[in-house]
């Protein structure tokens, strides 16, 4: 595999591992893969796996859930 036409920029080749931000009562956070993110601002993306993730964002039903459409 060739690198010619790979960006230099500096970090744009860093992966970084994106962990379940869920934390229970206790304090102990979730050990799933982050694979659903959720801005909280434009600086900030929060995490969560499947079963964590916001049910409503945006105002939008969670990934996978049902949807149900009523006619006009």
């Amino acid at each position: 595999m060739s690198l010619e036409g790979h960006t230099t920029a500096p970090g744009a080749n860093v992966h970084e591992n994106h962990y379940c931000d869920h934390e229970d009562a206790s304090g102990i956070r979730c050990t799933q893969w982050g694979c659903y993110g959720f801005e909280e601002s434009t600086g900030a993306t929060r995490w969560y796996c499947r079963k964590h993730q916001p049910l409503i964002y945006r105002g939008l039903p969670a990934h996978g859930s049902i949807h149900v459409l009523i006619g006009r």
